[in-house]
């Protein structure tokens, strides 16, 4: 079996599936069942362990745990287990347990600081080149461009608006919620307006029923995400994942280091799409600065 190759993400449905699979199955081995029914029960936990620690847990030997995850389940090694597992219980986890959980581990700067390394050095398993230049080409290409992130995508949104006004003439954004983001869509052009919703862990329940009216009113769209859990689940195409990665809950909240990275490359190719429009832009916003004398200077 070797399911995962093919599917980025899973829900917490798919993996108990694939789990009691296992367990149910007359081929499972005693070390195996019982692999498989830990995981079943702490997979919150496990999410954070280590292939020895679970196999202490257990009662197994750690390369037995390693032998499961890829030859019973698929996966392609117990990283990738992990990082599946993240996926799934990131939307899960409370902040009360993610303090419990952080509070046994003291900070350390330099374990934090090679996490966000690690973080960006995996950027390109999930996105490419090539898919990022198609984005920067349909938001070039569009009249309107309506921006709505909610929470933690709210801040992402922002940014992204922020500069992307400099360099595309008609820019909409809505971050604050509630039934604006209704008001706000419902006088746009679904022929000319392309819609990118920002939408980050724990998935606002809002935000998932202003892509479902958006979808329904035919809007062409782009979204903006951490995972293709979103796709798994049937809500919305995941076209532009940048992942939050983590490997051990060490500290309280989530870094974005990652997503902002991807934010400024797409940035960049857009305003590559139409260099003249660009340069035009960015001449007429820096004489209007120094009119206005918008920035301190000595």
């Amino acid at each position: 079996m070797n399911f995962l190759i093919q599917t980025p993400t899973l829900s917490a449905e798919q993996l108990k599936e694939m789990l009691n699979n296992v367990i149910l199955s007359d081929a499972c081995t005693p070390n195996n069942r019982k692999i498989a029914e830990y995981i079943l029960v702490h997979y919150k936990s496990i999410a954070f362990m280590t292939a020895s620690e679970i196999a202490e847990q257990v009662g197994v030997s750690q390369p037995a745990v390693t032998r499961f995850v890829t030859n019973s389940l698929g996966f392609q090694g117990f990283s990738h287990f992990l990082k599946v597992v993240q996926d799934i219980i990131r939307n899960e986890v409370t902040g009360v347990e993610r303090y419990h959980i952080s509070g046994k581990t003291k900070s350390n700067i330099e374990l934090l600081i090679g996490q966000e390394i690690d973080n960006l050095n995996k950027l390109m398993e999930y996105t490419s080149e090539e898919k990022l230049i198609r984005a920067a080409e349909r938001i070039a290409s569009h009249k309107t461009i309506f921006i709505i992130g909610f929470r933690t995508g709210a801040p992402l949104a922002s940014y992204f608006s922020f500069f992307l006004r400099k360099i595309h003439p008609d820019i909409r954004v809505c971050t604050s919620g509630g039934s604006e983001a209704y008001d706000m869509l419902h006088h746009l052009d679904r022929e000319t307006t392309l819609v990118l919703p920002f939408i980050f862990p724990r998935y606002p329940r809002e935000m998932i029923e202003v892509i479902q009216y958006m979808k329904q009113e035919k809007f062409q769209y782009l979204s903006v995400t951490d995972s293709y859990t979103l796709q798994v689940e049937g809500i919305c195409d995941c076209e532009i994942v940048t992942p939050i990665v983590i490997t051990a809950f060490t500290t309280l909240f989530d870094s974005y280091t990652s997503s902002f990275c991807i934010l400024n490359i797409l940035l960049d190719m857009i305003g590559r799409v139409q260099l003249d429009q660009t340069r035009d832009m960015l001449g007429s916003i820096e004489e209007m600065y120094q009119k206005n004398r918008v920035f301190y200077r000595k």
